[in-house]
């Protein structure tokens, strides 16, 4: 067959104007630090390369919050969003954000957007204790704080089907909506919230005559958001936060094991750490035992760092135990680990035999993880 100049260009690969102008962005621009010291110590040692020593993240990062319910995976995504719509500085004075918008989608209709705001005047608070901003004329806090709110918009989509179609129009609505703002975070809080009813849905589809079970995971809902997820990331490179539900510990969490439960993955597809040494190398999890399509990997967003917010078990109290010694170690030990509120984390990445572990700790209107300023 003779070569013919539209023969030649078809073998061309093409790539979208967008995925090149973000790749050079990603350099240009880099996120920033997460303020949570003993968690970007871990990024800067495990990453083999980061686009700036300024930026323990890179445009691009995906980061899998993971763990049982009331364990701190919302309140660490309220943090990270709080980082994100931040200005860098303020006239003289330094913030340390990353003066992005942030983009959420609640699927588990628990996103608190007046708690956000509160983190939010509380973090700002600590930077400018007056409540006014040196050098400025009657700028308030409050002032900063409901600008910055302006960069966070949340979605509420309620099934998986809507939430890769949200995730498909975002770059429109980017256009549309932010045309002088870059996002530079999005948070899936829970990734997991569709799990039981798609599952049902993939049963329902396994269950009719052979001729159409090819097309139970290549129609997997979990398969769109993904691949919808990807085409965002490689088009706009935010950094990108998934909390996940810690339902199969790999062993039974005690009062001993101290914070090292992780937790088998549920969802599938799903990407997993890589461990090879190349960090961008996408893997997912193992196939389903049902599954007659396994997915491209390069179609999902690779996992470039897992983070696991452990059950801390409360002893409970035993079966003989008075009412009085009941109150005596109620006011003396359980309460002070309930109310308390510290979060010790472990974090791994991809490529990396790292393992890192970071405190914070969820107060009545703050989160705290130690000076900004550092």
């Amino acid at each position: 067959m003779p070569c013919t100049a539209d023969s030649i260009l078809a073998e061309i690969q093409s790539e979208p104007l967008q995925n090149l102008l973000a790749s050079v962005s990603s350099k240009l621009s880099p996120p920033g630090v997460t303020h949570v010291h003993a968690l970007d110590a871990h990024f800067f040692a495990a990453v083999h390369h980061h686009t700036s020593a300024l930026s323990s993240l890179n445009r691009g990062d995906v980061i899998e919050i993971q763990g049982p319910p009331a364990s701190g995976k919302t309140h660490l995504v309220y943090h990270l969003i709080i980082t994100s719509i931040t200005p860098v500085a303020y006239l003289t004075t330094t913030l340390g954000g990353w003066d992005k918008a942030a983009v959420v989608f609640d699927t588990d209709g628990t996103f608190n957007i007046s708690r956000l705001h509160e983190l939010l005047l509380n973090r700002l608070t600590r930077l400018f204790p007056d409540g006014f901003v040196p050098d400025a004329v009657n700028t308030s806090v409050g002032d900063i704080a409901m600008n910055a709110m302006k960069r966070v918009h949340v979605f509420h989509p309620t099934s998986s089907v809507q939430l890769a179609s949200s995730l498909t129009n975002l770059a429109a609505y980017h256009m549309a909506h932010l045309p002088d703002d870059e996002i530079g975070f999005i948070a899936v809080d829970s990734i997991s919230s569709f799990y039981w009813p798609d599952r049902f849905t993939l049963e329902q589809i396994n269950s009719v005559g052979s001729t159409q079970r090819g097309m139970s995971n290549a129609a997997s809902p979990l398969h769109h958001v993904l691949t919808s997820l990807q085409k965002i990331r490689l088009s706009h490179r935010p950094v990108i936060a998934l909390t996940n539900w810690g339902l199969n510990p790999l062993t039974k969490p005690t009062q001993n094991s101290g914070h090292t439960t992780f937790y088998r993955q549920h969802l599938f597809p799903f990407p997993i750490l890589s461990q090879r040494h190349q960090p961008n190398t996408p893997s997912i999890t193992e196939a389903n035992p049902a599954a007659n399509f396994i997915p491209d990997p390069a179609t999902l967003p690779p996992l470039t760092h897992h983070i696991t917010l452990p059950f801390v078990p409360i002893t409970p109290f035993g079966p003989s135990i008075s009412f009085d010694e009941g109150k005596e170690q109620e006011s003396k030990y359980r309460k002070e680990l309930v109310t308390k509120g510290e979060v010790v984390g472990v974090i791994r990445t991809s490529g990396s035999t790292r393992v890192g572990r970071f405190v914070f700790t969820i107060g009545d209107n703050e989160v705290l993880v130690g000076d900004l300023g550092s």
